[in-house]
């Protein structure tokens, strides 16, 4: 057992601009996805409005199926409002999510790709499918 904290934490802050910014941490399941609604709702029900909505993945470590739910929640409260779902850094296991689902296209704004974005695969010079040596 590593003893490693996969808790879920949600920090929301808008920007000057008028952009929600959200810092995801840690698990983004089934007894999670409540907290990550709530945090963004909360914000979209203030006047004005935030702009777009830009989640920050890097520390995300899992996403499960509800947390895929509430990605997909949050895409149609962001287009509900006029806005648009960013989800920035993410890690290489939510884009192959997002491609297995065949939500990446809808939740990323891009053309789904036979590799996701982000890390390179192991025994890959390249991105583009080219095996190292």
């Amino acid at each position: 057992m590593s003893g490693a904290d996969h808790s879920f934490a949600a920090e929301a802050g808008t920007t000057a601009d008028g952009t929600l910014r959200v810092e995801l941490a840690g698990d983004l399941a089934w007894d999670s996805t409540d907290d990550l609604l709530d945090a963004v709702r909360t914000r979209l029900d203030r006047a004005p409005a935030p702009s777009d909505i830009r989640l920050d993945c890097a520390r995300l470590t899992l996403c499960d199926s509800m947390g895929l739910s509430a990605l997909l929640a949050l895409h149609r409260l962001a287009s509900a409002a006029g806005g648009r779902l960013h989800l920035d850094r993410r890690p290489a296991f939510l884009d192959r999510l997002l491609l297995l689902t065949g939500t990446y296209e809808h939740l990323t704004g891009r053309p789904g790709t036979a590799e996701p974005t982000g890390e390179v695969p192991a025994g890959r010079a390249d991105g583009r499918g080219n095996r190292s040596s």
